[in-house]
């Protein structure tokens, strides 16, 4: 009977210690009653603000109970080495407080700033308070630094609130005090524009949660509650919650600007730079093109003037043959007829003419076959078609040439060029017209505006739509024995003199007009050059 009494009674005071250790461990938690936004009692008698909230995310996400016990913060301190609580919810680290309790990763860097008007310029750091009154808490730890500041008035207040409307109320000239507390005050009564930071922070420490020193397993586990929420999002939207828009700080945001402005900058000189680079390069290989452009251009003139060389000689031949048989004849009889005076008479006018219009063709081939840059000058003309034509004239005996060219027309003009743009187009109109039954060259001028266009048409087979664009391009002929400079160096020299030149077909079979324009000359000025 005895041993069934003690089962019992064993049994039942094992029952209760299971019911203790079943029991959810609760941690105590001070914190200050009066210290908004971190944490405070509201006039509803409930304990709220960021530290408050921290830990009730922190108990959410790690399952972790705690009471929250509010109090005077001097009682908060040492609430810990009192045994009154497990975990002071937040407060500044420092090397003397790490002796007495071991603290969490940070919640964020805890600090003072010096806060003016938005509209006040002429404070941009604490430097700048020499001779200004400034607003701080009383008591506050910042007193003995500001207060080297020489010819500065400090004026103390019991609260946050009061030294902030001091400010705003332009009783102060700055206000240092926590900036979190400043910046949550300001977006309670919407002045977070009225005010700015200047200068660097002040007593900027970091801001943790406490616990006994050497609890690692509470410590531990208060700080992977903390990255929990730190990595969900939940301490984002706590600290807006009680901090918003942060007050700007003009130093940072010059400072930002200043990093835009040299960013921009420097990313316009790198690209400058690399323009200026690509640019360089191109212009040198712009510059070997062009000059291997002149060389052949030269020699395609050089070339083209060659090819037909031989059909301006031999009609140069043909046009001297002619002055020269009568030279001859006059020659011939002259020892016969040296007592007829008549006879003398005339040879004496003829012979110096026949002479002189040798010399002349001699000149004009000299001329043509003298390469060199354009030597504008006022052309007659007429004049000079009529001169060009006689060069290539023992060419074209068996085509009917017509010349309709008002004698007044001067154009602005180099004579050399002229003659081989003529000639080039009409012995091209030569071949174009050699298996037509008439063949037909007409050549014919008209005024428009400041400019004279010449008009060279054939009847020859003319050229299709998609052959005649290609017409002044270099080696591109529609003949079995062309080269395709003729018209390329043609409209290169048209150019040069500051003219245009186009081609214009009705069709193959229908014939070809070639239409030059160039300047209009003066014709007092005939010898300018």
């Amino acid at each position: 009977m005895k041993k069934i009494i003690l089962l019992i009674v064993t049994l039942s005071l094992l029952n209760i210690n299971l019911h203790a250790f079943a029991e959810e461990i609760v941690y105590k938690v001070a914190g200050d009653n009066n210290f908004p936004p971190y944490e405070y009692m509201d006039s509803d008698g409930v304990y709220k603000g960021f530290n408050v909230d921290i830990m009730k995310a922190i108990s959410f996400t790690t399952g972790i109970k705690f009471k929250y016990i509010p109090m005077k913060w001097e009682n908060a301190y040492n609430s810990i080495e009192k045994g009154k609580a497990d975990i002071i919810q937040g407060m500044k680290e420092s090397e003397e407080r790490k002796t007495k309790f071991s603290f969490t990763d940070s919640l964020f860097m805890n600090s003072q700033s010096v806060f003016v008007k938005s509209n006040t310029y002429n404070i941009k750091s604490e430097i700048d308070l020499i001779g200004k009154t400034v607003a701080i808490m009383r008591e506050d730890s910042v007193y003995n630094q500001i207060s080297k500041i020489s010819q500065i008035k400090i004026i103390e207040y019991d609260s946050v609130e009061e030294s902030l409307q001091s400010l705003l109320d332009h009783k102060v000239d700055a206000l240092i005090a926590n900036t979190l507390t400043v910046n949550y005050l300001c977006n309670e009564n919407n002045s977070t524009d009225l005010v700015k930071i200047v200068g660097n922070s002040l007593n900027e420490k970091k801001y943790a949660i406490a616990v006994e020193k050497d609890n690692t397993i509470l410590l531990n586990q208060l700080n992977e509650g903390l990255k929990e929420i730190q990595e969900n999002g939940m301490y984002d939207i706590i600290y807006r919650k009680w901090f918003g828009a942060p007050i700007k700080n003009s130093r940072e945001q010059y400072e930002l600007y200043m990093k835009i402005v040299i960013y921009i900058f420097i990313s316009m000189l790198v690209i400058i730079l690399i323009i200026y680079s690509i640019n360089k390069r191109l212009n040198k290989i712009i510059e070997k093109k062009t000059e291997e452009q002149k060389v052949l251009m030269a020699e395609l003139r050089e070339y083209d003037k060659m090819q037909f060389m031989d059909k301006i000689i031999s009609s140069i031949a043909h046009e001297i043959r002619n002055p020269l048989t009568s030279i001859k004849i006059y020659t011939g009889q002259m020892k016969d007829k040296i007592e007829n005076k008549e006879f003398m008479i005339a040879a004496a006018e003829d012979i110096p003419a026949e002479i002189d219009r040798i010399d002349k063709l001699i000149k004009e081939f000299i001329e043509y076959t003298s390469p060199r840059k354009p030597l504008i000058c006022n052309l007659n003309l007429h004049d000079e078609v009529i001169s060009s034509i006689k060069l290539v004239k023992l060419q074209i005996n068996n085509i009917k040439l017509s010349v309709n060219i008002d004698k007044s027309y001067y154009i602005k003009f180099d004579i050399n060029h002229f003659k081989q743009i003529v000639i080039n187009i009409i012995l091209n109109s030569k071949d174009a017209v050699k298996d037509t039954q008439d063949p037909i060259i007409e050549i014919f001028a008209e005024e428009k505006d400041n400019e004279i266009l010449l008009y060279f048409k054939d009847n020859g087979y003319g050229m299709n739509e998609k052959d005649i664009q290609y017409i002044f391009e270099p080696f591109f002929t529609t003949k079995s024995h062309g080269n395709g400079v003729g018209m390329f160096v043609v409209k290169q020299m048209v150019e040069d003199n500051g003219g245009n030149i186009i081609a214009v077909s009705e069709g193959e079979m229908k014939g070809m007009c070639i239409i030059l324009t160039a300047k209009k000359g003066n014709k007092g000025d005939t010898n300018e050059r």
